[in-house]
């Protein structure tokens, strides 16, 4: 694939995932996309089968991205001593900020937000991104700070979902809008989670 091939493909990526976080995926045709991107149809089946593989190869990407961003995380938690309490917060606010908030994770939150009215596959993988497999990987974090000693003894699976019920209270209350995100909503967003999660540092931590 030559340079400029990638920088197509990439385009077309970019411009459908804007559509889709807009429009919703089932109202987006590949018309819609070759209209902005300023292509032929058939530039876009060079490079994609259809609409759906579009949408795969977005959530295939945005699945090895969060996948990437656990491990590592996990990895530095293992090597560590001890988890002071504001660095517990700074990774809360981070998760927001780094993760529910990149740039393309949060268009493809938009996109299923809006297509899970009309499609039960959606609303599935909108469920698992935002609660099912955060909280299962927050039940492994939990129970591996439980093992170090940095957390008393509790039900691992419980402690997760509080912490991810913060996580997503924080969010939807700032961002679940169609309004751009704005410094003020990202800074008033930050200080009320500190706040929250500095009681669960109280309440969980030794």
């Amino acid at each position: 694939m030559s340079p400029s091939d990638k920088n197509t493909k990439e385009i077309i990526l970019d411009t459908a995932l804007d559509l889709f976080q807009t429009n919703g995926y089932s109202t987006v045709s590949i018309r819609d996309i070759c209209k902005i991107v300023g292509i032929k149809e058939s530039s876009v089946y060079y490079h994609f089968k259809n609409k759906e593989d579009i949408l795969n190869t977005i959530l295939l990407r945005t699945g090895a991205w969060v996948t990437e961003k656990k491990s590592r995380f996990r990895e530095t938690l293992e090597a560590s001593v001890r988890v002071p309490r504001e660095a517990f917060i700074a990774v809360g606010v981070s998760y927001i900020e780094k993760c529910l908030l990149e740039e393309k994770i949060f268009k493809v939150i938009r996109m299923l937000t809006i297509e899970k009215q009309r499609n039960e596959a959606a609303a599935d993988l909108c469920h698992e991104l935002l609660f099912t497999l955060p909280t299962e990987h927050q039940t492994q974090v939990f129970s591996i700070m439980m093992k170090k000693g940095f957390v008393r003894e509790d039900n691992p699976e419980v402690i997760a979902s509080e912490y991810q019920s913060l996580i997503i209270f924080v969010f939807q209350k700032y961002f679940s809008g169609s309004k751009p995100i704005s410094s003020d909503a990202r800074s008033s967003a930050a200080q009320e989670l500190s706040l929250l999660l500095k009681r669960f540092y109280d309440r969980y931590f030794q």
